[in-house]
């Protein structure tokens, strides 16, 4: 190990050298001294690839060597996945439970060990919430996954908990995708927070300078996870440089000149697949949700191009957007949202879309209200001192999908009599089944609180689509049942509630609905984002 950690510094000399290579790039036509002094670095780096190259596989294999002979003699291991998997499950089993709980901590134990053949797949929900992706994969789509959700709010968290569904209350950016437990994990979804993108914010996030900062963040990531292409190592090596060394926290910290530290957390798209495909290798694909300006404004055109470009030259198949309404889906709600994929090993070939147009659900039917209403959806806004009316909102029919929700829905009313609504009704104008436990921590009720938790959730009925889309399984009729029982039931009519129970009421909807079986499609049609197999970069000055 000594000898090993001899050739780790050769493994940081030669970065120092290939940085100052870089530093000296200039484009090809100008022909002056600085090209020649370019030409020359250039030449000179494909021998310090080489030596990178035979430094780290030194460094790698001696690690390996010491796990195994310590695994072997039933001393401690420091990096038990240097182990292969029978060796490694031996070693846990031999761990106390406490020592196993140590190892595991903050996920679960039985991550630990590998899973059985038909085990569901272990996914890692970031930026959770209070459980949009899972009630959509659980209760819409019936999709049996192990999935484990990491979310900083606490109020998030218990809410998620109540509902039935893991929660790890911590900073996504405090965990580390190289952690032993995570070594099966085969997917991660994820929904940044959009407020500094979203048109209902101040769109901090959207200025050119902090783009240009997760743009770059994105593509330090790829670096020191090891995916930087290399056509000649001058060792007859062609594929991908060593790792950096850099940790995550030194690759995030040109985030810190953000005006708002939640732009920059859109860069975790990119590191944590990256590091869990070099340091386990299993991830299979990657799902995020994030707000409809990432590919609306063209301030952001660059960082979805860096991560397309990014998994494209890790060696996925497929990486694309696509901006997805959730009342196209049933929901009583609007709510537009930027969705990516990207995936290793295939491209996605069941269509997100439907079939044929959901039927429309109105606030009014939502509600159980007659038909000819408006919402007032200026609450309990402050007042312009300027105009002496309250600062912003307006009013929507309630005879067609209601706005978006929002923090401040807990205001809206009917204009006609004031009537408000509750959490759960909001809840279920956004897809969540009636009755879920939105939960506030802290003092006082927490109205406010609770309608925020509701307004920053995914949309359960477009989660079911988009991961159906992802795995490859049939969504519409199940779907379409899930619409039909949350707000079917909610109707004044008699017919609709007589005699029979949700379950049963679901069931009929899906030998209704059987006939929408969701068209196979080998590619996405045309509007509806193309893949870009040679991604576009941002053009860098000689600076840069």
């Amino acid at each position: 190990m000594t000898a090993a950690e001899a050739h780790a510094e050769q493994i940081r000399d030669a970065y120092e050298a290939i940085g100052l290579a870089h530093r000296w790039r200039l484009p090809r036509p100008v022909e002056d001294e600085g090209w020649v002094r370019r030409w020359e670095l250039e030449e000179a780096s494909h021998a310090i690839w080489a030596q990178a190259h035979m430094a780290y596989w030194t460094v790698e294999e001696a690690r390996v060597t010491v796990a195994k002979v310590r695994a072997a003699l039933g001393l401690h291991v420091a990096d038990i996945d240097l182990l292969d998997d029978a060796e490694r499950d031996a070693y846990i089993a031999g761990l106390t439970d406490e020592e196993r709980a140590d190892l595991a901590g903050p996920w679960p134990v039985e991550w630990l060990y590998s899973p059985e053949p038909d085990a569901p797949i272990r996914i890692v929900n970031l930026f959770a919430g209070s459980g949009g992706w899972c009630e959509g994969i659980e209760h819409v789509l019936g999709e049996p996954v192990d999935m484990v959700g990491v979310d900083n709010s606490p109020a998030a968290c218990a809410t998620a908990r109540a509902a039935g569904f893991r929660r790890i209350c911590a900073s996504v950016t405090d965990l580390a995708p190289e952690h032993p437990a995570l070594r099966y994990v085969v997917a991660v979804i994820l929904s940044p927070p959009c407020q500094t993108l979203s048109p209902g914010g101040k769109l901090a996030g959207l200025a050119q300078e902090a783009m240009q900062i997760v743009e770059d963040v994105i593509g330090y990531a790829a670096v020191a996870a090891g995916f930087i292409t290399v056509d000649d190592a001058g060792d007859g090596m062609e594929g991908y440089a060593p790792p950096t060394g850099e940790t995550w926290e030194e690759v995030r910290a040109p985030l810190a000149a953000l005006e708002d530290e939640r732009t920059g957390l859109m860069a975790e798209a990119v590191i944590w697949p990256l590091a869990l495909q070099a340091r386990h290798g299993r991830i299979r694909w990657v799902a995020m949700e994030q707000s409809s300006n990432l590919l609306k404004a063209p301030a952001a055109e660059y960082v979805v191009e860096a991560i397309r470009s990014e998994f494209y030259a890790a060696g996925w198949e497929y990486a694309d957007f696509s901006l997805v309404e959730a009342a196209d889906y049933g929901a009583a709600s609007k709510k537009n949202r930027t969705f990516m994929v990207a995936m290793r090993y295939s491209r996605p070939f069941i269509d997100y879309r439907p079939s044929e147009p959901f039927p429309v659900t109105t606030w009014a039917a939502c509600m159980g209200w007659d038909k000819g209403h408006k919402v007032a959806t200026r609450g309990v806004r402050g007042i312009n001192p300027l105009t002496g009316r309250p600062k912003g909102g307006g009013t929507f029919r309630a005879d067609e999908p209601g706005t978006t929700v929002t923090g401040t829905a807990y205001g809206w009313a009917r204009e006609e009599d004031g009537l408000k609504v509750n959490h759960s009704d909001l809840g279920r104008a956004v897809g969540f089944r009636a009755g879920f436990p939105w939960t506030h921590v802290g003092r006082g009720e927490g109205i406010r609180n609770k309608t925020q938790l509701i307004a920053d959730t995914v949309s359960p009925v477009v989660s079911a689509a988009w991961i159906a889309h992802i795995l490859g399984r049939v969504w519409e009729p199940q779907t379409r049942a899930y619409v039909h029982s949350l707000y079917q039931l909610q109707s004044p009519r008699p017919a609709a509630r007589r005699g029979r129970s949700p379950a049963r009421l679901r069931n009929d909807a899906v030998a209704r609905e059987g006939r929408f079986l969701t068209r196979a499609t080998h590619a996405p049609a045309a509007g509806h984002g193309k893949s870009l197999p040679h991604p576009r970069r941002r053009p860098r000055s000689p600076a840069q």
